[in-house]
Parts: structure tokens; C-alpha cells; sequence
């Protein structure tokens, strides 16, 4: 009996732990480097590395950053985009957006680096445009879609 039990329990965690189902597989077919994520703990607690914004540009559902900082080469970057989980009532809807950068190269050079977002998770409903304020970014960004 004791061992139907211990059967039942491992059949059960691998039931439950194993989902097939991700936060972000409705955007598996995304043409962009990355997903947007929605997360306020992290829009406010993570600390990022010192970086600047040279240029911002949507295409498509895709926010594409030139964002430079001191390094070697760049390739060890780890950069996320998150928004802040609340929307501004206005006309347009406003979103708060952050970049989080990981760079723990130590080279002297300044390396620029292209990345892109896919915009799909913070869209409104009821609504085809948000205007976005991207931390570091003086300018709002309209996301029309």
C-alpha cells in the first residue's frame, strides 16, 4: 500500500509540475528578440547596469532599442523589457516601461547593441493604440495595432 501511495504522489508532482502551457506560448510565433514581460516587483526591485538609450523605433509589434554601454563585446548582455503592470487613463492609455541590462564585462570600450520587443502582452484590450514611457527615453512612443 505504502508503495501505491509513493507512486501515486511522484505521478501526481509530475502531473502538476509539467505543464505544457507558458505565460508566453501565445507569442511563440513572435518575429521579435524578445517578450515583453509584466511584472511590477521587477519594474520596480531590479537593478540594472548603467546603459543609454540611443535610439528607439517600433516595427510591427516589435519596440527596437540601440542601447550602449561599457564592455568587451556586448555578447554576455542580458536585457529584458518590463512593464510596470498598470495603465495611465488617458487618451491614449499610457504603459511605464523599464530595460533591465546585465553587463558584468569590464572592458573599457562603449559597444552598442540592437535588441527588440515583442509589444503583444501589454497591449489594451478594447483599444488599437498605447502611448509607451520608456525609462531613459524622453519621448512617449505610440503603439499602434
Amino acid at each position: 500500500m505504502k508503495n501505491i501511495f509513493t507512486i501515486f504522489c511522484l505521478f501526481l508532482m509530475l502531473f502538476v509540475s509539467c505543464s505544457d502551457s507558458d505565460d508566453n506560448d501565445e507569442f511563440i510565433d513572435s518575429k521579435c528578440d524578445q517578450i515583453t514581460s509584466i511584472d511590477i516587483l521587477k519594474y520596480k526591485n531590479n537593478e540594472s547596469s548603467v546603459f543609454s538609450i540611443q535610439s528607439v523605433e517600433i516595427t510591427g509589434d516589435c519596440l527596437e532599442v540601440i542601447i550602449g554601454s561599457g564592455g568587451c563585446s556586448g555578447e554576455t548582455w542580458v536585457t529584458e523589457l518590463v512593464d510596470a503592470n498598470r495603465v495611465a487613463e488617458s487618451n491614449p492609455e499610457q504603459r511605464d516601461l523599464r530595460i533591465l541590462l546585465k553587463n558584468e564585462e569590464l572592458c573599457n570600450a562603449f559597444i552598442s547593441k540592437t535588441y527588440s520587443f515583442d509589444l503583444r502582452p501589454i497591449r489594451i484590450v478594447d483599444s488599437n493604440k498605447v502611448l509607451l514611457n520608456l525609462e531613459f527615453w524622453d519621448e512617449q512612443i505610440l503603439y499602434e495595432y
